[in-house]
């Protein structure tokens, strides 16, 4: 139930996070990276390895937080599952590393794993990512890629291995406060000190130890008891981050118009807790008489999102984004109930996004809509024939698709379809892009063109259409303007586009199609778009690049949309336009102010990091706020 209020949060950062990675997870996506990489960077290469440019995280690394990280940038070379046959991985010189092979690890330290990734390997086609990652987002990736190499069941086996012989000297946390210690032993939450040993390193030092402890264990026992060490100083993508802080958040519910709602179902309010894409922690509460709820005891962290949620009638409801922070440690949020309908009347398509690509014998679509609800009451559905359960909207899908795929969610579970009309069950809430759908599918054509005729079911704000543009290729959509043609990291895309249509059928005309047989004239120009030579080729899940080009592509035109996002799921304010531009000149200011110190030895690496990573995090926040503002004022 709880993701139907989660959609725009999921929304907004994927669409921050995929529009930073948009340069090089274009250029990975679409193959061919060795020639293309090679060429830019000549005979370059890499800084050696130094722990001095090694930069020891603030805390622990959390390994769910990188997930997203690796499948975007290393999965392309190194594997979804780390072992080394990515899609590009055949365009390098030499294997990419085969992060769950355990062999491949052992003698690495996370430092080494750090250096290589923030500041690549050009001889051999990694590139650095310094310049699209911070410290922390590259020690969060590092962590995950890490964790590929493990399991949790073997650091369970590990910790009962520890817990039985190593506890009472080195202590249950690993700090070497056990009560039987003696001696200077080492610290295994240190990250100055954890950070640049491997695990081979702690098994030598074991062994010149003490051999005794562990002499009648297998090999496998000990890996599995240094694997269990390893997570007292990086949190496994199996455990939680949140340890208990000083966190507070108080909140109200407040009934809409004619909600016809006066109780919350059992009185339970639940607090999710997110880093990254990944849920981490879930708190429940009970609401008092006075319909307020508070929180305590939570984890300050500003890589935390925290989402408040009820659930009324079988809806559940849920607040903005909610944020914490050492400085900010307490914060509000409110959760409005609403009615419900069954009337569709005030549904509406405020944007629609979609790209189309041609392979050879066959289209590719990936479309977003972002469906808005213009009334006061939430939009939960009614009855159609051939569906069993309340359906809200519906897309219009041409009937020769093929490999229908959803970003969030499937056919018959989320989406049911009925003929041409794939309808979601998903309540609507009220407001502007309450609810998203994205789907990409293939179409088959026999010869040259193709007629794409689709019908928009709703009011449409906006519409705008990507064609990826290549020699010969002619369209014409009577009931769109052309814009432009634009170039996005080396591939053409005619732009088209509609306002305030509908409803009513789309059509586009599109010949000098690819044949069947034909060969894509750019992959012989070298800005290959990873098109295949043969319809079957194209099997579910839909080609990789689709989903990275298609929520790339759109990042730009939805900068505004994004502010409005992020902006409504951050903590409430009411700071006016001019105090935010100049807070903004004062952050920037006191970030060139300690770069300055820094520069001059004044503060140390540690600290400057701590408070760099602080003014940029309010930074940006600032700046999405001032953004969103911007949209705001433009619409009205």
């Amino acid at each position: 139930m709880i993701i139907r209020s989660l959609s725009r949060f999921f929304y907004s950062i994927l669409i921050a996070a995929l529009l930073s990675l948009l340069s090089f997870a274009i250029i990975l996506s679409f193959g061919s990276i060795a020639p293309l990489y090679a060429q830019d960077q000549g005979a370059r290469q890499s800084p050696p390895y130094d722990p001095a440019q090694v930069t020891t995280p603030l805390a622990p690394p959390f390994a769910a937080a990188g997930r997203a990280s690796y499948l975007e940038n290393c999965a392309p070379c190194h594997g979804e599952q780390g072992l080394g046959n990515g899609p590009t991985a055949a365009d390098l010189p030499d294997p990419a590393t085969a992060f769950a092979d355990k062999a491949a690890i052992w003698e690495l330290s996370p430092a080494m794993l750090f250096h290589t990734t923030k500041f690549g390997r050009l001889e051999k086609l990694m590139p650095p990512w310094s310049n699209r990652l911070d410290d922390s987002e590259i020690w969060n990736t590092v962590a995950f890629a890490w964790s590929l190499h493990t399991k949790e069941s073997e650091t369970r086996a590990g910790a009962e291995l520890y817990t039985q012989s190593c506890a009472n000297c080195h202590g249950e946390s690993g700090a070497g406060d056990g009560p039987d210690a003696t001696g200077d032993l080492p610290d295994f939450t240190d990250l100055r000190y954890t950070t640049f040993v491997s695990q081979a390193e702690w098994q030598a030092g074991w062994q010149e130890a003490h051999p005794e402890i562990g002499a009648d264990w297998s090999s496998a026992q000990q890996e599995a008891a240094l694997e269990y060490i390893r997570t007292f100083s990086y949190t496994p993508p199996w455990q939680s981050p949140l340890r208990p802080g000083n966190g507070v958040i108080t909140g109200t519910i407040v009934f809409g118009a004619d909600s016809g709602v006066q109780t919350i179902d059992d009185s339970v309010v639940l607090l999710d807790a997110y880093m990254g894409f990944e849920p981490v922690a879930r708190f429940t509460t009970t609401l008092s008489a006075d319909n307020t709820f508070i929180f305590e005891n939570l984890t300050v962290d500003p890589n935390l999102v925290y989402l408040a949620s009820v659930v009324a009638d079988g809806l559940s409801y849920s607040s903005a984004m909610l944020s914490l922070t050492p400085e900010r440690s307490a914060t509000s949020a409110t959760i409005t109930i609403y009615g419900a309908t069954d009337s569709p009347e005030n549904i509406r398509i405020n944007r629609a996004h979609w790209i189309i690509d041609s392979q050879p014998g066959a289209l590719v679509l990936a479309q977003i809509y972002l469906i808005g609800n213009q009334g006061d009451r939430t939009f939960i559905g009614r009855m159609v024939d051939g569906v069993d359960t309340p359906v809200t909207v519906g897309i219009d899908i041409p009937p020769d698709a093929q490999e229908i795929t959803f970003q969030n969610g499937a056919l018959g579970n989320r989406f049911r379809r009925v003929g041409n009309i794939i309808y979601d069950t998903m309540p609507v809430l009220p407001g502007d892009s309450t609810q998203q759908i994205i789907v990409q599918y293939a179409i088959p054509f026999s010869g040259s063109s193709y007629d794409l005729r689709q019908e928009l079911l709703y009011r449409t704000d906006s519409l705008s259409t990507l064609v990826a543009n290549y020699p010969n290729l002619r369209v014409d959509a009577p009931e769109m303007t052309f814009d432009s043609v634009q170039n996005i990291q080396g591939s053409e895309y005619q732009i088209w586009r509609q306002s305030n249509f509908g409803p009513g059928t789309i059509e586009i005309k599109l010949q000098g199609l690819l044949e069947r047989d034909a060969v894509d004239p750019r992959m012989l120009s070298g800005a290959s778009a990873g098109a295949t030579t043969q319809l079957a080729q194209i099997g579910p899940p839909m080609e990789a690049w689709v989903s990275w080009v298609m929520m790339a592509l759109v990042a730009a035109a939805l900068l505004g949309v994004t502010g409005v996002a992020i902006q409504r799921g951050a903590i409430a304010s009411t700071t006016t336009n001019q105090e935010l531009k100049t807070l903004q000149e004062s952050l920037i200011a006191e970030i060139a102010k300690i770069d300055d110190l820094h520069a001059l030895g004044q503060i140390g690496d540690t600290e400057w990091l701590r408070r760099r990573t602080n003014l940029k995090a309010q930074l940006m926040d600032v700046m999405r706020r001032l953004e969103a503002t911007r949209q705001v004022a433009q619409q009205v």
